[in-house]
């Protein structure tokens, strides 16, 4: 004889179990992010923690060409893998955040379990069917301030991550600007590099204008050829060196290298908000507003709390817990329970873990303020330096500007006395070559006096898109698209 089904009225406690487990679980997936965790982090990778927002919206599909420093530093902040990955370390931490939060609310859980047995050779012989739900709740009502602590690391990490994403910001800006200046500089070369050439050819055949005027010797043809070839051999790996300056640019804008870049002729850096601040105001502000101190303050937070989280775990916890539970049994009776109760978790003995691992929090804190403190002496440092090297290279320029002009008048004396016939030809070419240096260390010495500016910037912990300012211009007219 078949087994009789469970009337309606027995069935219906189990349905009702379900459907409030699976309406709680539903009401809790109903948003991503119910605590709002997304706020607490920067919104975009180009965008900083507590800066304006991104000066690009990082949707742009064509490259402008020529392409402007301003525009190559919004690109490289939007499409560089770096800003990406500590956007997205930030974002995690900001979950963990919402985790921490959520040990302050009930766990409602909700468990299912259908089966058959088939017992043989029993006192109670037969085929049974049973179908079985539970629905558990727990809150934490009291653990010596672990929920507290747990949430204030989570908070003091999120924060570290935060400002680590500003450091990338910066470190990205300088590595773009080096890049462009550098692309520049290397562009600049070879036109100088081409120049020299010029000025190698024209000394060779005032040489053989000589020679054959019967006025010079073989010699002195051969020394000015000599000459040009050096000359053409510094013009080719000047054009070698700006190709590699290309790839270099193209990479830290997040392109393939073998993207072709053309930049515009970029202006000097002002960079009035630099000022003539004395160092010791620069260092001050700089300890005050780097962001990489910034993640060391609240990486330093962070393991304070981690002390607190260790030694609540160490002590006991009260819970309100609860659950409701109901059972159909065919053929059978139709069990039903609830429960409502407090649990305490009293750690009597744990192998002295607990003790080791607050030992163990409490030395790290000791590791994280060594690391801040050590931080704050290299960050003095780098201060002062960059402050010296901002003013060395501006005197740099400067005579690299005076020696460019007295080279020039120089070889143009040299060439039109050889010509004369009152110079020798060791006179020019000593001059040529005086001349394609100089014009070389201006090259050199105007690449180093910009980078030192935005060097100092980010030293001081001032560098934003808005330093660059002073470098807008006109946009260029023509756009290409943008391939990766």
């Amino acid at each position: 004889m078949p087994p009789k089904r469970p009337s309606r009225s027995a069935a219906s406690a189990l349905p009702l179990i379900l459907a409030v487990a699976t309406s709680v679980g539903s009401a809790a997936a109903a948003s991503d992010d119910p605590f709002g965790t997304a706020a607490l982090a920067p919104s975009a990778p180009a965008q900083g923690w507590q800066q304006p927002g991104a000066a690009a919206p990082c949707t742009a599909t064509t490259l402008a060409e020529p392409l402007l420093l301003v525009d190559a530093l919004d690109l490289a902040l939007c499409a560089n893998p770096q800003t990406r990955q500590t956007w997205a370390a930030a974002r995690v931490a900001a979950a963990q955040v919402g985790v921490a939060r959520g040990a302050y609310l009930p766990n409602v859980t909700g468990t299912a379990s259908v089966q058959r047995t088939d017992s043989r050779n029993a006192l109670v012989a037969g085929v049974r069917d049973q179908a079985t739900g539970t629905l558990s709740f727990s809150y934490l009502l009291f653990d010596f301030g672990g929920r507290d602590a747990t949430l204030a690391q989570a908070q003091a990490a999120l924060a570290a991550a935060d400002w680590s994403h500003n450091v990338t910001l910066q470190s990205v800006l300088v590595a773009t600007t080096d890049a462009y200046f550098a692309l520049h500089a290397a562009q600049e070369a070879v036109t100088s590099a081409t120049v020299a050439e010029q000025a190698g050819a024209r000394s060779l055949d005032a040489a053989k204008a000589r020679q054959a005027a019967g006025a010079a010797t073989r010699a002195d043809v051969l020394q000015a050829q000599t000459a040009l070839s050096q000359a053409r051999l510094a013009r080719m790996q000047a054009e070698g060196d700006a190709a590699n300056a290309r790839g270099v640019l193209a990479n830290r804008l997040g392109l393939s290298a073998a993207r072709p870049v053309k930049i515009a002729t970029p202006p000097d850096l002002e960079a009035r908000r630099l000022g003539d601040a004395a160092v010791d105001r620069l260092i001050e502000a700089a300890l005050a507003r780097r962001p990489d101190i910034r993640a060391a303050d609240a990486q330093v937070q962070s393991a304070e709390a981690n002390v607190r989280v260790q030694e609540a775990a160490a002590k006991p916890s009260v819970s309100i817990v609860g659950n409701l539970s109901a059972s159909t049994v065919n053929p059978g009776l139709d069990p039903r329970s609830g429960a409502v109760g407090l649990s305490v978790n009293i750690p009597i003995f744990l192998g002295y873990q607990p003790t080791y691992r607050i030992r163990a929090a409490r030395e790290q804190v000791e590791v994280q303020a060594a690391t801040r403190d050590r931080l704050r002496n290299d960050v003095s440092l780098e201060v002062w330096q960059s402050y010296q090297t901002v003013r060395t290279q501006r005197e740099s320029f400067a005579a690299s500007t005076d020696l460019v002009t007295s080279a020039t008048e120089s070889w143009e004396l040299a060439l039109g006395r050889y010509r004369a016939g009152a110079g020798s030809v060791t006179d020019l070419l000593n001059a040529q070559s005086a001349l394609a240096q100089a014009r070389t260390q201006r090259i050199q010495a105007r690449y180093r006096w910009n980078v030192a500016k935005v060097t100092l910037a980010k030293a001081i912990g001032t560098l934003d898109t808005t330093l660059f300012d002073d470098a807008r211009g006109p946009r260029p007219s023509g756009t290409g698209e943008i391939r990766r």
